[in-house]
């Protein structure tokens, strides 16, 4: 379920999606999977939001919107609908995925989960790939190498096996408030890479995104630690 989620329709929603709509649409979509995953989270791993923690998954939502706005004005992309409903397919896919992958909870090893999943994701993909697009459709250049490498070792096996080391340790609606950091860090790579401006739209955003992460992470409950048992005179000896 893992890998049919987070890998085969993840990759295949997102993919897909950006032949269709503007990358600000998909962003916006796609940061829906925090909340939906609460939602399942609530209903199938018991996992209980305050009101504010509540209101910072909202405030993190909202500023995805804001930063996302100005990429709204590009010109209607033909297949509008058949985008949203790829980018609809990978967040069902990637919000199911971290709901099993915090039910295996520390019942299965980091490496061993996430190597399975990868691999099971992987086949169904690589079928309708050699099905529907032919080996044509790749060119085996040192760039296309590079860039392959990049994202399945770095953007893919160690991403999946430091989140699933995560969930291990932390309720998943929290951990997945963290998502919403993501196009904030993507645009940071863009400024520091590509001389993209911070524009007010982009700050704004990131207040709220910023904002809404806190809100999630300093309302958690607090488990105190317990008080050591009494230790009898014959165990001190």
């Amino acid at each position: 379920m893992v890998g049919l989620g987070t890998t085969s329709l993840g990759f295949l929603g997102m993919f897909h999606a950006s032949e269709y709509v503007s990358p600000g649409l998909a962003t916006v979509i796609t940061n829906g999977q925090p909340l939906l995953a609460a939602i399942l989270a609530h209903v199938f791993l018991h996992e209980r939001l305050s009101w504010l923690q509540r209101l910072g998954l909202g405030l993190g939502f909202v500023g995805i919107v804001v930063i996302s706005l100005p990429q709204f004005g590009g010109p209607a992309q033909a297949g509008f609908v058949a985008g949203v409903a790829y980018i609809a397919v990978a967040a069902s896919g990637v919000a199911v995925g971290n709901v099993v992958m915090k039910a295996l909870g520390s019942e299965v090893d980091p490496l061993m989960a996430m190597a399975a999943q990868t691999l099971f994701g992987a086949l169904p993909l690589s079928v309708a790939a050699i099905a529907l697009e032919g080996r044509k459709a790749i060119v085996w250049s040192p760039e296309f190498l590079v860039s392959l490498l990049a994202l399945a070792l770095l953007g893919t096996a160690l991403a999946y096996w430091l989140w699933f080391t995560l969930l291990r340790r932390v309720p998943l609606s929290r951990a997945n408030a963290f998502t919403f950091l993501t196009p904030v860090m993507g645009f940071g790579f863009g400024m520091v890479f590509f001389g993209e401006h911070l524009g007010i739209a982009t700050l704004i955003g990131l207040l709220f995104a910023v904002a809404g992460i806190l809100l999630v992470e300093a309302t958690a409950p607090y488990a105190p630690r317990q008080a050591p048992l009494p230790v009898s005179e014959a165990e001190r000896q």
